[in-house]
């Protein structure tokens, strides 16, 4: 069976060190982490966010990459554009040195986005020798536009360096099944939720309209990606949170027997028809 994981953060407020015990209670294999120092309450380093996943045997899936502006990847203002790429060129160091090699990037964000452009491209071009020297993938995240990874594969055919990160919440918001099925072999993380199309929800599986079956599933064969979810829960409606994440490993489990069953189906063999030798004779 596939391994499973939880983004680290998924929706109560509380120590990240009560979590990431509570993640492992539940079941799951590991985790995904957003590359950002936890600030407020309960204070703690992003470094430290990854010793204590250790700690507690917890695989490190793919890192998130930090930031609020990620329209600035193709802004045609250099300035903003390079200001931007710094910590991304910062992060893929940091986290190759931490033995990690998975970093999921955001092209664009939501609202009014122009068609990809040449700075896009420059701002790829940028970062792929970092990505290169530091052995890392940068997993391009399926956002507001689609076309804006279409153009970058499209621009950079065969590069080892650019994956893909498959939202299925994202993909359910802007039709975007398409890619999974067209670029499935350039996988490289998983960011599994689910919604009724409205929004960016980030419900359990099956508590959206998303069909994983028929949508999803099929297209994810031949591939070892870890099912990992990126949720937020409700605490009104669960507020016990070991509750929601024994439900959570339950619902990840599920997808992934299904998926087991999927990789095991084998083609019926094409039954030959047996001739009756006595057929060949006329009496």
């Amino acid at each position: 069976m596939r391994e499973n994981g939880l983004f680290v953060w998924y929706g109560y407020f509380n120590d990240y060190r009560k979590r990431i015990e509570r993640i492992k209670n539940a079941g799951f294999d590991g985790v995904m982490i957003w590359w950002e120092d936890e600030e407020g309450d309960w204070p703690i380093s992003r470094f430290e966010m990854v010793s204590r996943a250790k700690e507690m045997e917890l695989s490190v899936f793919n890192i998130h990459m930090a930031g609020t502006d990620d329209n600035a990847i193709w802004n045609t203002d250099n300035f903003r554009r390079e200001k931007h790429l710094k910590p991304i060129c910062q992060t893929i160091e940091e986290i190759s040195d931490l033995g990690f090699n998975n970093l999921v990037l955001h092209l664009c964000e939501y609202g009014k986005v122009p068609d990809p452009n040449l700075p896009l491209l420059h701002s790829i071009e940028a970062l792929l020798p970092y990505a290169e020297n530091n052995k890392v993938t940068l997993s391009l995240e399926n956002t507001w536009r689609a076309d804006y990874l279409e153009y970058v594969w499209q621009a950079f055919p065969g590069v080892k360096e650019l994956g893909f990160c498959f939202d299925t919440s994202h993909a359910n918001i802007r039709d975007q099944f398409y890619l999974i099925e067209k670029y499935g072999h350039l996988l490289s993380a998983l960011h599994i939720s689910d919604n009724d199309g409205s929004g960016d929800q980030h419900r359990l599986p099956f508590d959206g309209n998303i069909d994983f079956s028929n949508q999803v599933l099929p297209y994810l064969k031949g591939n070892n990606v870890p099912f990992t979810m990126e949720l937020i829960a409700n605490p009104k409606q669960f507020p016990d949170e070991e509750e929601f994440l024994r439900i959570a490993h339950n619902r990840i489990v599920e997808l992934a027997e299904e998926m087991d069953a999927i990789e095991n189906e084998k083609e019926e063999p094409t039954k030959e028809l047996k001739k009756d030798i006595f057929s060949l004779f006329p009496f």
